[in-house]
């Protein structure tokens, strides 16, 4: 009898695929995606079930940095934004121009109806987990249906598709999944694998659209989000698992992919530390640090995988001491797992290593080379792992898949009530942590149950009780910030914001200059300490103020106004003119800064100018009384009598107290009626 081959005893003990012909995966035929095809119930189930977990989440509105990216962005609104988007990236903080250009589009279809924006995630996180089941599939690997499905119900998911920000997320998701699969048919592998090799279609036919339309997926994922460019390492990664060697043709076909990933990458980086603040001194920390960092994360995300118990959208910071010996024992664990895989890999299957240095790469290694912003907050974030986790659902729904075929309970009822049950679980899991993404209020309290010492938590829920006008309890937050940290700048000014609403201006001003000892170059805290002045009557100095503010951020509008406001109150016209019309450069949809430059315009006796100031303003906000004032007042002061009247009629049906709108109008009724009884 003929000995067999090692190789063919390798295969034998591979559990995380099924060998060709042997209980097929899914039909070896299909009009879609080649040979690995589609059953179309599951995509359905699939589409229905996520869109029932995340219920909660459709029903929610803008939470924290949505706001910032969604509402905030003025170039979502208009027709020049797109150039700003793909042309200007110092217009936004993130060069992400594929994501962004989405968000434009869904402005103009939903507005600032946040169920489009919701639906278009969840609608995405589906696609996304069609697309993994079928390049799963394309490799063979066991469970794959299971494994897409776990990766649309898995509550560590909810964070990316629940928050609408993270469209940045779900949206390269589905362009690398494709691109995944697009190469795996160039390569050959899987079910594709043919004896002519890579590259090449049966009957000699060659198989470059695909390689193509993998590099064509992959760069419009890197235009979403350049943390993707991890993929030509995960498919060399596929290339060793799937194949008897890597070839040196292999290689070169990934150098466009590793071009296009240090390319776009290095963009990112440039970003995140000069718009970001990722060189902020507060979160630089050396390569022992990363190193700890890095080895901790690792398992804290397996753990969230394993019992995704206590999700929060902010977890605890941790404290890193690289004098501590108990810290290192993370990331020596962390090598001695991935050292022990490929050992054993023999035993086991190459497969196993893979899907797991895959997780690594994906998740725990990126510290090492980049310090992201919001590590100011927290070392780990459950969207952190979006990319990683496909390894590790992938492998659990092998191992399960084996489990049950070990057991004769594979394609049997019993099988598959266990596999319902068990996306059951998850899916139950989800929907109850959407709820937490419902509200910026809902969201703040649950980080808080969660991880009580969140200082960015308390200072955010501070900041939406502020807006609600409950200025006491936004108080209290913010003074649990200062309980926490004396030396955080930020509860100090949003502290001086709450008591300057309260009226305390010596308080208030107080605080603002606490938060400028700590931070010189905060540039809010600079333009509310002037208002602040203002109040006081001490112009000069809030002159100054304003001026540093600029200095530090010169493409703030608001702070252009008030800086007019007060070099008009000092007789300044002509100074006063130049900053309202720099407030009007930067944003021309500024109702309050075209209000303020007709006053100045009146003031200089050009009334027709001042006259069509304040009907821009009006055109952008006709809800102002005080503006239908304004314009009330000039139009009587060009003799247009009942044109005031009617201004000043429309101020008294906006704002029936206002008592300079209703002298106005007496006077302006009683040169009318003096006119007509000369008549």
């Amino acid at each position: 009898m003929a000995k067999r081959s090692k190789r063919k005893r390798l295969a034998d003990r591979e559990v995380f695929t099924k060998p060709a012909g042997k209980g097929a995966l899914v039909p070896t035929q299909s009009a879609w995606l080649g040979r690995a095809g589609v059953w179309w119930w599951p995509v359905l189930a699939i589409f229905v079930a996520t869109m029932v977990v995340y219920t909660p989440a459709l029903r929610g509105g803008f939470i924290w940095s949505d706001e910032h990216k969604i509402v905030g962005y003025e170039f979502l609104r208009t027709w020049h934004g797109l150039w700003q988007i793909w042309f200007e990236p110092g217009t936004k903080e993130q060069y992400y121009p594929l994501s962004f250009t989405v968000y434009w589009l869904e402005y103009r279809l939903w507005g600032l109806n946040t169920l489009g924006y919701h639906v278009v995630n969840v609608l995405l996180q589906s696609l996304a987990a069609v697309l993994l089941w079928q390049l799963l599939a394309s490799l063979r690997v066991r469970g794959a249906l299971l494994a897409g499905a776990i990766f649309a119900l898995h509550p560590v998911n909810v964070m990316s598709v629940a928050w609408l920000t993270d469209l940045k997320n779900i949206l390269p998701g589905c362009f690398v999944l494709g691109a995944a699969w697009a190469y795996v048919r160039f390569a050959g592998l899987g079910i594709y694998n043919k004896q002519d090799g890579p590259g090449e279609g049966g009957a000699g036919k060659p198989e470059w659209f695909f390689y193509f339309l993998a590099l064509a997926l992959f760069l419009l994922a890197m235009l979403a989000k350049t943390a993707v460019s991890f993929l030509p390492v995960s498919l060399l990664l596929i290339l060793w698992w799937q194949k008897k060697r890597v070839t040196l043709r292999d290689l070169f076909s990934l150098i466009p992919m590793v071009g296009i990933g240090i390319g776009m990458g290095m963009v990112t980086i440039y970003n995140e530390q000069y718009f970001r603040g990722a060189s902020d001194l507060s979160i630089q920390f050396g390569f022992i640090d990363r190193v700890l960092v890095s080895g901790r994360s690792f398992w804290f995300y397996l753990g969230k995988l394993l019992f995704p118990y206590h999700l929060a959208f902010m977890y605890e910071q941790w404290q890193i001491d690289a004098r501590a010996w108990w810290q290192y024992l993370y990331p020596l664990a962390t090598m001695g797992l991935l050292a022990g895989l490929w050992m054993a890999r023999g035993r086991i299957g190459k497969g196993v290593w893979v899907a797991f240095m895959h997780f690594y790469i994906t998740t725990s290694m990126l510290v090492l080379i980049e310090v992201l912003t919001r590590m100011r907050y927290s070392f780990v974030s459950d969207h952190w792992q979006y990319f990683g986790a496909v390894g590790m659902f992938a492998l659990f729904a092998a191992g399960l898949t084996a489990g049950l075929d070990w057991l004769g309970l594979e394609g049997k009822p019993t099988g598959l009530v266990l596999k319902l049950g068990l996306l059951l679980v998850l899916g139950t899991l989800s929907w109850q942590q959407a709820w937490a993404y419902k509200s910026d209020e809902a969201l703040w309290n649950d980080t808080l149950a969660k991880n009580p010492n969140c200082w960015m938590a308390h200072n955010n829920l501070g900041n939406d009780l502020l807006d609600k006008g409950q200025v006491d309890e936004a108080m209290a937050e913010f003074q649990k910030v200062l309980e926490i940290d004396r030396n955080d700048a930020e509860a100090h000014y949003n502290l001086g914001n709450a008591l300057l609403q309260k009226g305390q201006v010596d308080e208030a001003i107080a605080e603002y200059q606490k938060a400028l000892a700590i931070k010189p170059n905060y540039a809010e805290a600079h333009y509310n300490f002037g208002n602040a002045l203002m109040q006081e009557g001490q112009v000069d100095e809030a002159l100054g103020e304003y001026q540093k503010a600029l200095e530090i951020d010169p493409n703030d509008a608001e702070v252009h106004n008030n800086y007019g406001t007060a070099l008009l109150q000092e007789g300044r016209l002509d100074e006063a003119m130049a900053q309202y019309q720099l407030a009007l450069q930067i944003d021309p949809d500024f109702a309050e800064a075209h209000t303020d430059f007709g006053m100045v315009l009146l003031k200089k006796g050009q009334v027709d100018e001042a006259i069509t100031e304040y009907q821009k303003a009006l055109a952008i906000d006709p809800n102002l009384a005080e503006i239908h004032y304004d314009l009330g007042n000039a139009l009587f002061q060009k003799g247009l009598i009942d044109e005031a009247i009617a201004e000043y009629l429309e101020a008294l049906r906006l704002k029936p107290d206002y008592s300079h709108a209703q002298h106005n109008l007496a006077i302006a009724q009683a040169i009318v009626a003096q006119r007509a009884a000369q008549k």
